[in-house]
């Protein structure tokens, strides 16, 4: 965002137009990419408003961040996690963690904290997925099976199953795309 760093001054002694302009910039994309996560535009809205909340009510301490756009995605992935029954979500998550290897990032070029809460949010969206696609999907990449064993388990066709896969995987690819526009 052009001048973020003037706004976040101007906003930091209380100029409203500022803030204006911070919310019409990125109020769209966290609810956006709350919506992604929740599949629910009441709660999604709820996480938006939330977090802008937030940010004017933090706006002098904000002046000072380096990074607004990773602090504004720290806020909005509390926010969602907040929503859901944490530990459910957590004990999942950590059962699929310790079963499977880590495909989804790179550990030279992200820290284990940003690791773990990436993970989380994409456990999320696998959750939140279609009882059969998200079965199949933690089939493939959770238990290492094959297309065609899983189609044999489920006896449904081969081709029914890429259907899934072709289907959460590019679900995953929107959220992880959603995800950059923070960074």
């Amino acid at each position: 965002m052009e001048q973020e760093r003037d706004i976040l001054e101007r906003m930091a002694h209380g100029d409203r137009a500022a803030f204006d302009s911070l919310y019409l910039h990125y109020a769209p994309k966290i609810e956006e990419m709350a919506y992604w996560m929740l599949k629910n535009h009441a709660e999604a809205e709820d996480v938006m408003q939330s977090v802008m909340l937030k940010v004017w009510e933090r706006r002098t301490e904000l002046a000072k961040t380096i990074h607004f756009s990773n602090y504004l995605f720290t806020m909005m992935k509390n926010a969602i996690f907040d929503i859901y029954d944490h530990s459910e979500i957590h004990a999942r998550y950590e059962s699929a963690r310790r079963s499977t290897p880590h495909f989804f990032y790179d550990d030279s070029l992200v820290s284990e904290v940003e690791t773990n809460d990436l993970e989380l949010l994409i456990s999320i969206a696998v959750e939140k997925m279609p009882d059969r696609r998200r079965r199949i999907f933690q089939m493939s990449r959770y238990e290492g099976l094959s297309n065609r064993e899983i189609a044999e388990r489920l006896q449904i066709s081969v081709k029914t199953v890429e259907n899934h896969m072709t289907s959460a995987l590019h679900q995953l690819r929107q959220l992880l795309m959603s995800i950059t526009v923070f960074f």
